[in-house]
Formats: C-alpha cells, structure tokens, sequence
C-alpha cells in the first residue's frame, strides 16, 4: 500500500480548523457571560459572578442561592448568575478561564469532598483556571471517605486550593471548619445560607406527620427502620402520615426557584411534625417554625448544622428511630416562631468580606 505523504497536513489541517472553531466557540462564550456582568458593572461596581448554582431537583440548593442573592441586594451588590450546568459546558469548551479577574462567588452546599466528586472536580479547575480572581467558597460542609483515595483527593484539594492566592473558603459547621482550619489558606465559620431567612409568617392548621428521608447515597436509615418508623408514627397521628422530600419532581430553573421553595414552606407548615434526615428538611422546618425531628445522615453535616440552631426547643435530634417518641414527647404544643437573631453577624461579616474586594 502507497504511503499517504498528505496524511501529516492533513493532520495539521484538521487541528487548525478545530482551533479556529474552539477560538470562536470561547468568542460567543466571552459575550454571553462577561458582556451582560461589564454592562452591570457599568451601573455598579460591586458586581460578581455567582456560580455553580442549581437547575436540578434539590430544593435545598435553591434555598442556598436564593438566600445568597438576598444578601446580595441588602447589601447593593451585583450578580450574573452562572449554574452548574452552564459551568460544565465552559469547562467542556475550555473556557473556564473566562471569569479570570472577576470576582467569583461559588455557591454554597455539601460539595467540599468525595461525596459528590463531581461537583469538587468543577471547583478544582475553576479555581484553577481564574488565578486573577477573587474567590469565595460561600457555606459548605467537606466530607472526604477515610480510605486511601479519599486522603489522596483531600491533599489534592489542598494542593489546588492553597495555591489560590485569592481564594477564601467559609465552612458552615464547626465540623467542617475544624477539618479545614489550618489546612487551608483563608477559612472561617458562617452558618448554611437558608438560616438567614425567616419563613414563619402565614400560618396554616397543623395535622399529621411529614417524613422527609433520603432515598441517594447520604441515605443512612435502613429499609427495616424506615418500616418501624412508619408503623410508630401511625400509632400517634393514625392515617396521617404523609412523604414528602426537598427534591422536586422536575428540574427547578433559577426563574422559578422562588415559586418552587414556597410551595415547599407552605408543605411544611401544614403539619404538627415533620421528620427528616435531610438537612435543608431541618432548616425548613426551623424556618418556618414547624416541629421536626432529625435523624442523623452519612455526612456530618446535619449534626454540625443543627448546633446552630439547638436552642429551638420545636426542633429534636434523635440518634436512633426508637428515640423518636420520646424527642417528640419534649417539643412544647404551642405556636413556633424562629429565632436567628445570634446569627445575623456572621452573614453580616461575610458582605463586608465580599466588599472589601472593592475598597
């Protein structure tokens, strides 16, 4: 068989006209993000790229962004939204890096770790790829498996993050702040988002039972449990006891995220207890004055979360199913109404971290 000597140009071509394609997919890329935060920056210079926020199921995620961005109209600034989808298709397109030295807010959650890899991989080439940048980690939790890999990945992490000249990381338990403190560059205490808000107002007469339990990874309560809950709860509130999650049924899109949380909060607000292993199920309960219970999950972060907000004698932290009947024996009858007052300092100092960027 000949030689094909034209095979090398041939190469050569076809790399060229992928670049000129990669070049003009990073243009329309530059005009889609950076055009519309330089047009608000024009009106306000304390502007920020806000991302990694949800378009999923999770409606806990969206309480998190949510009240990211109410703290960001109380205290006059800015944003361009950028969800984890749309991060995906930037890091696809290599194009991550167009964000560099603009200041980023990365949405708050559980993604520090080896919990949900796939969401701290992004974080990891983000950082890596905006070195110019202001970064903010808003309120996580980390979680890392104690096998070898899990230590691997955590002195990765380590190795990327500390890197960052820039890069500011704030834990939203005590849990995770004393695993990062030390280890990282910049880290301080702020607790989850969701605790900022207040939902109690409407209220609505209260009946029955709401479980909340997760049914992913982070599920901890075994089936046989899970059947003598439910066989408990219906000696004390009869026929109802009715499921429910902080998942939606449908992806939730940032313009309705809204609508979607207080369909949730008027859920919740409908029954005499609610009990969950979710933590956003604890913070909307807390929220919105609703009696719950709270088994513990796979993740710290439901333990460390809940010392926020122990003083609230409506909501119980049972170690086991069978503790049950007696935390809910302790909750007082009587009308509930949250208390965050010893927490607003710490979203207070969390805004002025975010505008000492432009002093």
């Amino acid at each position: 068989m000949a030689k094909d000597f034209l095979m090398p140009l041939r190469h050569l071509h076809g790399h060229i006209y992928e670049s000129i394609l990669l070049i003009k997919e990073k243009r329309k890329l530059r005009e889609k993000y950076i055009n519309p935060f330089l047009q608000k920056n024009r009106n306000n210079s304390k502007c920020v790229f806000l991302v990694l926020t949800p378009e999923h199921t999770n409606l806990g995620d969206h309480a998190i962004a949510l009240a990211e961005i109410e703290l960001f109209k109380k205290n006059n600034i800015d944003y361009v939204e950028v969800t984890g989808k749309q991060l995906q298709e930037l890091k696809e397109k290599k194009a991550l890096g167009i964000f560099n030295k603009f200041p980023i807010i990365i949405n708050g959650g559980g993604n520090l770790g080896t919990l949900w890899f796939d969401v701290e991989q992004i974080m990891r080439a983000l950082i890596l790829k905006n070195p110019k940048s202001p970064i903010f980690i808003f309120p996580n939790s980390i979680y890392y498996e104690g096998n070898e890999w899990g230590k691997e990945e955590f002195l990765n992490s380590q190795k990327i993050y500390n890197a960052h000249k820039n890069l500011h990381i704030y834990a939203r338990e005590k849990i995770s702040f004393n695993k990062m403190y030390g280890l990282y560059r910049d880290v301080k205490l702020v607790p989850d988002m969701v605790l900022s808000f207040d939902k109690c107002g409407e209220d609505f007469e209260r009946s029955g039972c709401l479980v909340c339990l997760r049914s992913d990874k982070e599920k901890t309560i075994t089936e046989e449990n899970e059947k003598l809950l439910h066989k408990t709860l219906r000696e004390i509130f009869g026929d109802n006891v009715k499921n429910t999650d902080t998942h939606s049924l449908e992806n939730v899109f940032p313009k309705d995220r809204e609508t979607y949380l207080s369909q949730k909060y008027c859920e919740f607000k409908k029954f005499k207890l609610v009990i969950t292993d979710r933590l956003h199920g604890m913070i909307f309960c807390a929220i919105t004055g609703t009696p719950c219970i709270v088994l513990n999950s796979k993740s710290p972060k439901v333990r460390g979360c809940y010392e926020w907000i122990k003083h609230l004698d409506y909501i119980r932290f049972a170690d086991s199913t069978e503790d049950i009947v007696n935390q809910y024996q302790q909750i007082p009858s009587r009308e509930h109404h949250y208390d965050n007052s010893h927490l607003t300092h710490y979203y207070e100092s969390l805004a002025e971290d975010i505008k000492s960027i432009w002093r």
